[in-house]
């Protein structure tokens, strides 16, 4: 496949849109931030983000992991009433382990806060977001697999502005209360809206379908582990940092400083999920056809690495005037974060991706526990000797390593019979 080609094929496919609404999606974080951070004390910010961090690493197992299997195995099914079956069973299945999850936070909740005991309130309201993103989540894989990109985008930006617009009003009224509660039921009233405006209950359940429940729940499963050991990556620092030096500001501050560097990680994710469907339903017939995809990729994604890693050298303490007079680029922490975000947008997000598109969820996870064990050991060390800065120099080698991993599972693939 030619870079013109890959070109054309990305903007059949509404590739514009995707991309369009996930920097929209990207900026709506960041609103949220810059929301929180300006009428919620710095100490009390500081709760809710260990409260939520508490609860990132977990968000990848929402409905252990049915909705990974959807996107996989929607993607293979050769008719709508097939894919409609598969949404309706991960819909039900993955409600249930949702709610089993929460239960299970709420029981480990003041254990998780023992050492900022005044997040606890903050960590039980906000684990809600379990079963409301995992709703959301479903809802927007369903339209992917059935190539409704333009309603994909669409239901992304109602979510942003929903979200946004109440987070504002009710942080101004209530503050932090106020934000986490906004956070944990707006994604729920925007899923439920859409499942019955596309009316996706409709259908009746065929009494007989080719299909491996213990399978596609395996996938899923795998899908999800690699995701949360992943995402502990991106949370194992804020976690020691809150537990070491026990300084909830700078939990806070450290924060602040991964979100827009962060950020730009959207952008590869939104260019593999325009051409998930397709990788996916490739991956045994045309691997060539994965391989030139990967390269044409680079091709854009190196650019755009390099303007990166230049913008925050420049800008970075302009960047920090939006946080409020409290928040200072003492650190240069966003600076170090864009070198690791290189690494993750040239090797780590889209290998990652195309290895769970092509079946391999399992060499994510395990690619995922090799990089989360070195980062919890290099962390530890750096932010020892270094404090916050340390923390953020272990990230950025982590990305690097984590996608070189990937990139020897990727050869592998392509070279196996």
């Amino acid at each position: 496949m030619s870079f013109t080609n890959f070109i054309k094929e990305f903007r059949a496919k509404k590739g514009g849109l995707i991309v369009f609404s996930s920097i929209v999606e990207k900026i709506g974080g960041l609103l949220l931030y810059i929301i929180a951070t300006n009428l919620i004390p710095k100490n009390e910010l500081g709760f809710i983000v260990y409260a939520n961090t508490s609860l990132d690493f977990i968000f990848p197992f929402i409905g252990f992991g049915v909705h990974q299997g959807l996107i996989r195995y929607g993607s293979l099914a050769k008719s709508q009433l097939e894919k409609n079956y598969l949404f309706q069973i991960s819909l039900k299945k993955g409600l249930q382990f949702s709610l089993l999850l929460v239960a299970l936070f709420a029981i480990l909740s003041p254990f998780i806060t023992l050492n900022l005991k005044p997040s606890l309130t903050y960590l039980l309201l906000l684990s809600f977001q379990l079963i409301s993103l995992f709703l959301f989540e479903i809802v927007r894989i369903y339209i992917r697999i059935i190539n409704l990109n333009r309603l994909y985008a669409q239901i992304t930006i109602a979510k942003v502005f929903f979200l946004v617009l109440l987070a504002f009003l009710f942080t101004l009224k209530f503050t932090g209360i106020g934000y986490v509660i906004v956070l944990s039921l707006a994604p729920l009233f925007v899923a439920i809206y859409y499942i019955y405006k596309l009316d996706l209950l409709k259908h009746k359940l065929p009494k007989k379908i080719n299909f491996n429940l213990t399978d596609y729940i395996s996938y899923g499963m795998f899908s999800s582990f690699a995701g949360v050991l992943s995402q502990l990556l991106f949370t194992i620092d804020i976690m020691l940092i809150a537990n070491m030096l026990k300084d909830e500001s700078l939990v806070a501050h450290y924060k602040i400083s991964t979100i827009l560097p962060f950020s730009f990680l959207i952008l590869s994710m939104a260019f593999i999920r325009t051409n998930f469907v397709k990788l996916a339903n490739k991956s045994e017939s045309d691997k060539t056809y994965i391989k030139n995809y990967y390269l044409n990729y680079l091709k854009i994604f190196s650019v755009l690495s390099i303007l990166i890693i230049g913008f925050f050298y420049f800008f970075s303490d302009t960047v920090f005037l939006l946080f409020g007079k409290s928040y200072q680029n003492d650190y240069n922490l966003m600076f170090i974060f864009s070198i690791g975000i290189a690494g993750g947008l040239l090797l780590r997000v889209p290998l990652g991706n195309i290895l769970s598109a092509v079946g391999l969820p399992k060499i994510n996870a395990l690619n995922s526990f090799i990089v989360l064990i070195f980062n919890l050991i290099l962390s530890y060390f750096l932010i020892t000797k270094m404090g916050i800065k340390g923390a953020a120099i272990a990230t950025s080698i982590m990305f690097w390593f984590s996608g070189i991993l990937s990139l020897i599972a990727f050869i592998w693939y392509l070279r196996k019979k």
